[in-house]
């Protein structure tokens, strides 16, 4: 299954936290880790989010 998200979290190799990464279009895991590793360099881990997952977002 192809997952397409707006939202991906990353983290780099060395870093205890995760980034947010919103894209404009929802784009697959492959796009996100080039336009990531483009941007911010060699990703040590990517993770699709969505809206019903986010930090803060409490029913």
């Amino acid at each position: 299954m192809i997952v397409r998200r707006r939202t991906w979290a990353y983290r780099l190799a060395g870093q205890k936290y995760a980034h947010m990464a919103v894209f404009e279009q929802p784009v697959t895991a492959a796009r996100a880790r080039v336009l990531l590793c483009s941007k911010v360099g060699p990703l040590a881990e990517l993770w699709a989010r969505d809206s019903k997952d986010m930090v803060g977002s409490q029913k």
